[in-house]
């Protein structure tokens, strides 16, 4: 196999291990453990590592290692802030100049969202690791498109070389108990009305609801944070 397929298949299962919680923040990243992991050489780990450091995911500290990024409160808060200021813009320029095309994507990613929340609410004992991680990624994947969908190169490039959106779901891992079902059922509510008014060009009223968004969010996780620090 290529050594970009390997590197490839290496960041995805330390990728999926993080945000699993499976790796804990702060957990040390043992490249030899790892590439037996995978049965692969150091190399594809290496670079994996390396990557997920550029996204901010993992912290390489010079003489010991590589560590999972162990995020504090006003980090946290920081990435918020960013999104504040970016994302109410994208939202109402992606009502602007989103695609048919693009909102069908949108239109996907919901449908498995929903299925998925629906899974979580009906199950007695809540969300899982597993759940959270699913979760997280139907997230990122919904922002990011709309992102894209705004048209503004710089905004995307921006928020793609800063990793602001992986940052942000990346400090979540790990943490199920943070998806209540009071969270499932407002956040999918909030996308589909968010959805609703890409479909009708309503640029104002997909600006607001971000917003919302992103203050109900910022809520949630620093109550959780400060309630389990």
């Amino acid at each position: 196999m290529p050594v970009g397929s390997l590197s490839e298949k290496a960041y995805q299962h330390i990728r999926h291990r993080v945000f699993s919680g499976d790796l804990a923040p702060g957990a040390r990243l043992v490249n030899r453990a790892l590439a037996d992991e995978l049965g692969t050489s150091f190399i594809p780990v290496r670079e994996a590592i390396s990557r997920l450091a550029s996204e901010g995911v993992v912290e390489q500290v010079a003489g010991a290692g590589a560590f999972v990024k162990k995020f504090d409160r006003e980090e946290i808060s920081e990435i918020y802030d960013v999104r504040e200021l970016f994302e109410p813009f994208a939202a109402s320029e992606a009502a602007r100049f989103m695609t048919d095309h693009e909102i069908s994507g949108l239109e996907v990613i919901l449908k498995e969202w929903t299925a998925l929340g629906d899974k979580i609410l009906q199950r007695k004992r809540g969300a899982t690791t597993g759940d959270l991680e699913k979760w997280l990624d139907h997230n990122e994947k919904f922002h990011d498109l709309m992102i894209q969908g705004s048209r503004n190169r710089f905004l995307s490039k921006i928020t793609g070389e800063l990793h602001v959106l992986s940052l942000c779901f990346s400090a979540h891992r790990g943490s199920p108990k943070l998806l209540s079902g009071g969270l499932v059922k407002s956040t999918l509510e909030s996308h589909k009305r968010l959805l609703d008014l890409l479909k009708k060009h309503d640029s104002a009223g997909a600006s607001d609801v971000v917003r919302e968004q992103l203050k109900s969010g910022r809520r949630s996780v620093l109550t959780y944070f400060d309630q389990n620090a």
